[in-house]
């Protein structure tokens, strides 16, 4: 082979070489584009992460905050049936002496009576 010929050979290397070295920058540039992409995509989710937490807390509080008020509900609910059971109770006395008022009354309305001469 000649000299001729083996520059040739070392010519078209060099040439495929530097064709190889462009699409290997190419790649490059490809791939870090591709990595600020993914990069941008880890801060969106980083911060939907961060709101989905906000979120959930903000859940628990209105969670015990709706437990809390469930609680105040259950006690006033037996404060109420404790007061219909003592106002039943007032209102069974109540009207166990004004029967026994009433009872009180005709018997002495019928002494009165017999006392005065009526038939």
């Amino acid at each position: 082979m000649s000299d001729k010929d083996l520059l040739v050979v070392i010519s078209e290397m060099l040439r495929k070489q530097d064709q190889q070295a462009e699409k290997l920058e190419k790649h490059s540039e490809i791939l870090n584009q591709h990595t600020g992409i993914l990069n941008a995509h880890t801060e969106i989710l980083n911060a939907h992460t961060e709101i989905l937490n906000e979120h959930t807390s903000l859940l628990k509080n209105q969670i015990d905050i709706s437990n809390r008020q469930i609680d105040t509900i259950n006690q006033q609910t037996g404060l109420i049936n404790e007061m219909k059971d003592v106002l039943k109770q007032f209102m069974d006395v109540s009207v166990s002496q004004f029967q026994k008022q009433d009872k009180f009354n005709e018997t002495f309305l019928e002494k009165l009576d017999s006392l005065g001469g009526k038939p």
